[in-house]
């Protein structure tokens, strides 16, 4: 936040040298003016969105990027921050917009394409579902960002929707191994045991998934929020679940809940989460071939 204000005063600084290089007319100097107090307006915005946005007023902050676009329609944070929040105000539409478009103008941004595979592989029936795009992204991030978990445990899901449990359990396997404390990740890999019908190892990863749940999980921001290495440039906050709702890992939160209780999910909890998964995973393949005739 203290960049953003501090931006607009550089790049004015700028200008203000550049114009006392060498003497200009009336018509040469109206130039610089006017782009000092776009760069002005937009700033502006831009502040006032993150404002609102911290405040959990998605509609006026929506509303404020948009007119920071309309000022720097190349923004990277004003397009990504504007369809998380259109995501939150039930906008999926408008906020694959905004997603396509930062990902068109800039390929590598990791944030982009995950938050497009995360919002094409969700479990909210108001959100669109398309797998294989999803898939798509969601592979892409993991090549921008091969150290972050999240793209791995949500491919490990579009996989499983696929029908493709062993190389979903290769992804899953290998978000566990990189963070530990991934209870998703343990969470699906024990349903894809106890589903193959290795009791022992699934209840194995039911511990895995315990243990994760009781260690403290490590405080830092989601996958390139940003796409910045140097803390001082993030222009705001990151988002709490900038991923939305995922296809079968929320269907671990009891084990997250009973270790905040104090206490710890038992096996027969597992197997019952673990049928739910089953359940909802018919019921996605049900939809998909519905929706494909």
């Amino acid at each position: 936040m203290i960049l953003a204000r501090l931006a607009p005063a550089g790049l004015l600084a700028g200008l203000a040298l550049g114009g006392c290089a060498r003497d200009v007319g009336p018509a040469a100097s109206a130039a610089p003016d006017a782009e000092r107090q776009r760069v002005l307006r937009f700033w502006d915005r831009l502040n006032a969105a993150t404002a609102a946005r911290i405040g959990d007023d998605c509609a006026k902050a929506s509303e404020l990027y948009r007119e920071a676009l309309a000022l720097d329609p190349k923004h990277e944070d004003c397009l990504y921050y504007m369809g998380q929040c259109q995501r939150q105000l039930k906008q999926p539409s408008e906020a694959r917009q905004a997603f396509e478009t930062l990902v068109e103008l800039n390929p590598a941004s990791a944030r982009g394409h995950l938050a497009l595979g995360a919002l094409l592989a969700s479990s909210d029936p108001q959100e669109p579902m398309d797998v294989s795009q999803a898939e798509s992204h969601l592979r892409r991030a993991h090549d921008i960002n091969g150290e972050e978990t999240g793209p791995m445990v949500r491919l490990g899901e579009v996989l499983m929707l696929r029908g493709q449990d062993g190389e979903a359990r290769r992804w899953l396997d290998a978000a566990l191994s990189t963070n530990s404390k991934s209870i998703e990740a343990a969470f699906l890999l024990g349903y894809l045991a106890w589903e193959s019908g290795d009791r022992r190892a699934a209840l194995h990863l039911a511990g895995k998934a315990r243990a994760a749940a009781t260690a403290q999980a490590p405080v830092k921001g989601v996958l390139s929020e940003g796409d910045r290495k140097d803390p001082k440039r993030v222009a705001a906050p990151p988002l709490a679940n900038p991923m939305g709702r995922m296809l079968f890992g929320h269907l671990a939160a009891f084990v997250r809940q009973a270790a905040l209780a104090g206490g710890a999910a038992s096996d027969a909890d597992f197997v019952a989460a673990w049928g739910s998964v089953r359940k909802a995973r018919r019921e996605y393949e049900r939809l998909s071939v519905a929706t494909r005739r």
